[in-house]
């Protein structure tokens, strides 16, 4: 199973879990429904958040993985040398892909397959670029030391932008947290301190037609606000 698969199905279990738990609070189907559809859209955030750390963090990882093979290159030592040596001196995540990437490199030490190996297991742009790369010049000839030196510039230039733009949004992105959570806050006041009134009305026509209004607001406008946000 890939990651991609896994990422949907935790964004499915994900409101399952939060509407059972919600229902056992509020014994309301709908103010169950409401409570998780909301709270949903942000533990997929915060997780999609952390995801985008992870990724960052083998981002910088693969520019210095990069460098490492430009000095250690410089040194006289071959691609196969790198790969089959560097998984040690690089901490999780990379440093466990470029260990598979080695143990492959023992069974099969052709250089094809060795960054087909390595864009496989990382599984990023930056791992099919560098593959790429690397396989287009093993063709064509040239200054491999020179290849991997832009592409450890672009990878760079690429992280700063990524780090510029998180920046500037991060203040868009927590007020359109703050204003979207305020309904949900505010009904888990009233249940807390009028819990018997807040379930009596809601469990009225009248109630539920005005949940069920409020809801589809509510949902429409976090949608909103995460995608004029950018998450």
């Amino acid at each position: 199973m890939n990651l991609i698969k896994i990422k949907r199905i935790r964004n499915l279990v994900i409101p399952v879990i939060l509407g059972g738990i919600f229902y056992i609070f509020f014994k309301n189907i709908l103010l169950a429904l409401f409570m998780s559809a909301c709270l949903s859209v942000y533990a997929i955030d915060a997780l999609k958040g952390r995801d985008e750390v992870l990724a960052q963090n083998l981002h910088r990882q693969i520019i210095e993985f990069l460098e490492h093979m430009v000095i250690m290159l410089g040194a006289g030592k071959t691609l196969r040398y790198i790969f089959l040596n560097s998984w040690k001196k690089f901490p999780v995540p990379l440093g466990r892909c470029l260990k598979e990437v080695a143990e492959n490199i023992e069974i099969n030490p052709d250089l094809e397959d060795v960054t087909a190996v390595f864009e496989n297991t990382i599984k990023t742009r930056e791992a099919k670029l560098i593959a790429s790369g690397i396989r287009i010049n093993n063709k064509i000839g040239g200054d491999i030391v020179i290849l991997l030196n832009s592409i450890s510039k672009t990878l760079r230039e690429n992280l700063r932008l990524k780090s510029h733009l998180d920046s500037l949004t991060l203040q868009s992105r927590f007020s359109a947290n703050i204003i979207g959570i305020l309904p949900v806050a505010s009904l888990m006041f009233l249940y807390f301190f009028h819990s018997d009134r807040m379930l009596d009305f809601f469990s009225r026509p009248s109630g539920m037609i005005v949940l069920i209004i409020g809801g589809s607001l509510e949902i429409t406008g976090i949608i909103i606000l995460k995608k004029i946000t950018g998450r």
